[in-house]
């Protein structure tokens, strides 16, 4: 029998450079992982824009750039192939599901995100797409995060860490911006959360991953932008007010874009052709404006440096604004970052030349309003002000552009919010009744099942019992609830006693006249075993009902068996033995000060222990130790669980257990001589 040390200093500070070991690995992998993903798009883009243009007679500035809606087409045909071999992983702006999965799942990402989201990507942008590569590039780091994570079995607290510290990896290789990088992972990925621990995890991925990729490819970053000039204070009034409009302009593309994607979702045609219809639209928009195709950063570095006009300026931003919606609305893979650097970097460039018409004294250098442009709408859309004020230092490398950038974000993200609560990546997910921005008892009732702690044999009624039946049965049971099912156990309704009460007292003639079928709620919400307790929780708030029952999908069946019930009251009790931070304790030791005498032991089950429940064992009144939580052997990288008194243990499954070490040694000796 394998016995793990009691938690202490020792065992925390090695943990916690474990953690730090892992990140650095994280960041290593991600920054191999951006590299392969930037020549996978230069390959798809000598493929589709040179060797295939080439092979048509097409010169990227003759006459025949009618032929572009041609090739977007063509890379058309290769996502819908890739997404056929893959379905689900390939098309669409997947970002969103990506947060939720790290914020509301178990932050467990598929390996073949690694590939599979490169590939669709780089065939996306290599075609002429109007997206960008940083939604990929962060979600292809965070799969990596979440590989090393479950190759370490560690559990979803630490997993969703690591997940992040690939993603952050990830933005800072491609940005060559290790704080923005940081930042990025720590207001968009994590939501916020201010856990110093976390942050230096980050600082650690973030920077191995960028001192490697300096190492390979030197110190070049994606933007060149232009010496960043103030002439005066007095511009900072020109900068505020473009920070306002800008902010509203950032709303507006919030509702655009899902409004564009909702609208295509309504197409009732294959997926295929919506992606189509796309490309062919973005194509048409490339004739007149090729500059607009795929993500457009030399396009972006140009307008820096002053190239364009005004009504040039004016034409991409309508056009990327417009077709960015597009492509990814339609289908195709790839980020929201690219176009709103794009968008932000021509209207900023076209709201300096009309100032400048306007206002000249108030008004600086054309590539200085662009480059604030670009991480001002940044702020607007994903309402993220540190990622996009400290890329812009990262990128600059200059001090002086802090406060009128401040200034201008801040302007935005108030504007921007007073218009839109949501951010792009939030807005689908909050009109779908989902928040990211729950509290630490909501997070930790998303990592358990409601498997882990229903009732798997509640008492039932069958649907033709008579009332008297169902009143006998409602004496007998504590349950608040009756489900109503048939002869094969299928749930035909649910019964609340409360209903039950009310009908009596006020039709006290009718219990010789119905049955249990007349008198359940048909169509009732059900949870099924693998939903969480805080998908349940909420359903019993929304429904106001104290039990809902679980249920499982017949094959080839309309009806839903019953496998058990869940109770508001099982879930009040999860919470209270969440007390004790189990995911806390499990890992790190820290969140709790043991009082002299006491320790937390991880003990390994042995064979001889197994089908045991606690019950059976009675560890606190024989031993004076309490069992807090249970791991699966099976299943550890879903992480520890709350451990119930019927729970059959499983050899090799892992326990949380509590108490002085004389009394846990006692119970380790009886565990090894059942």
């Amino acid at each position: 029998m394998r016995i793990l040390r009691p938690l202490s200093l020792r065992t925390d500070e090695f943990n916690y450079t474990l953690q730090i070991l892992l990140a650095a690995m994280v960041g290593l992998l991600a920054a191999l992982g951006n590299l392969g993903f930037g020549a996978l798009i230069r390959f798809f883009t000598w493929v589709f824009l040179d060797l295939e243009w080439g092979a048509l007679g097409i010169g990227r500035g003759g006459l025949r750039l009618g032929l572009i809606p041609v090739v977007l087409l063509s890379g058309g045909v290769g996502m819908i192939l890739l997404d056929r071999l893959f379905p689900g992983d390939v098309l669409g702006y997947g970002f969103p599901n990506f947060l939720e999965m790290v914020n509301l799942g178990s932050a467990r990402i598929k390996r073949q995100w690694i590939v599979l989201k490169a590939l669709g990507a780089a065939l996306s942008l290599g075609c002429g797409a109007s997206v960008g590569r940083e939604g990929p590039i962060a979600q292809i780091g965070g799969a990596i995060g979440s590989a090393v994570a479950q190759l370490r079995r560690l559990p979803a607290d630490r997993t969703k860490v690591l997940v992040a510290a690939g993603a952050a990896a990830g933005i800072a290789t491609t940005f060559n911006a290790p704080v923005g990088g940081v930042l990025f992972a720590q207001e968009i990925v994590l939501l916020g959360e201010t856990e110093l621990g976390n942050l230096t995890l980050l600082l650690v991925s973030t920077v191995s991953a960028v001192v490697f990729s300096r190492a390979i490819t030197g110190n070049a970053a994606v933007f060149q932008p232009p010496t960043f000039l103030l002439r005066s204070y007095l511009e900072l009034v020109s900068y505020a007010l473009m920070g306002v409009l800008l902010g509203a302009l950032s709303a507006s593309y919030i509702h655009f874009f899902h409004a564009t994607a909702a609208a295509f979702r309504a197409i009732k045609a294959p997926q295929w052709a919506r992606l189509a219809l796309g490309l062919l639209i973005v194509g048409l928009v490339a004739i007149p404006l090729p500059q607009n195709l795929s993500d457009g950063y030399p396009t972006i570095n140009r307008a820096m440096e002053g190239h364009f006009a005004l009504g040039t300026t004016l034409a991409l931003t309508a056009a990327k604004f417009f077709t960015s919606s597009v492509s990814l609305g339609c289908g195709a893979p790839g980020g929201v970052f690219g176009p709103t650097f794009f968008i932000g970097t021509m209207a900023g460039a076209s709201f300096q030349r009309t100032m400048a018409s306007v206002l000249p004294k108030l008004t600086g250098p054309r590539g200085s309003y662009a480059l604030i442009g670009l991480g001002t709408f940044l702020c607007g859309v994903t309402h993220a002000p540190l990622t996009a004020l400290f890329l812009l230092l990262d990128m600059t490398q200059d001090y002086q552009i802090a406060l009128p950038a401040m200034i201008a974000i801040v302007a935005a993200l108030v504007v921007s919010r007073s218009l839109e609560r949501e951010s792009i990546d939030t807005y689908r997910l909050a009109r779908e009744g989902k928040t990211l921005e729950i509290g630490r008892e909501r997070m930790v009732l998303t990592q358990i099942p409601v498997e882990s702690v229903m009732t798997h044999d509640p008492a039932v009624v069958r649907s033709n019992a008579p009332l008297t039946e169902v009143l006998r049965a409602a004496g007998d049971t504590a349950q608040l609830t009756l489900p109503v099912v048939d002869d094969a156990g299928v749930l035909a309704g649910l019964i609340v006693t409360r209903d039950l009460v009310a009908m009596l007292s006020s039709q006290a003639d009718v219990v010789g006249l119905v049955n249990a079928y007349d008198i359940c709620r048909r169509n009732t919400p059900v949870v099924s075993a693998d939903s969480n307790l805080d998908e349940a929780a909420q359903l019993m708030e929304s429904e106001d009902l104290e039990e809902l029952p679980v249920v499982e999908t017949i094959a080839g069946q309309s009806g839903r068996r019953l496998t058990g019930i869940i109770a508001r009251k099982e879930i009040g009790q999860v919470l209270n033995r969440m007390a004790v931070s189990l995911s806390t304790l499990a890992n790190t030791g820290t969140g709790i000060f043991w009082a002299t005498g006491y320790r937390l032991m991880r003990i390994t089950v042995p064979p001889t222990a197994g089908g045991k429940t606690m019950v059976e064992l009675a560890p606190r009144a024989r031993f004076g130790v309490s069992v807090l939580a249970v791991q699966n052997a099976s299943e550890s990288g879903d992480g520890f669980i709350p451990i119930t008194p019927d729970r059959k243990l499983n050899p090799g499954d892992t326990i949380m257990a509590a108490g002085r070490p004389p009394d846990l040694r006692r119970f380790v000796r009886e565990l090894e001589q059942l």
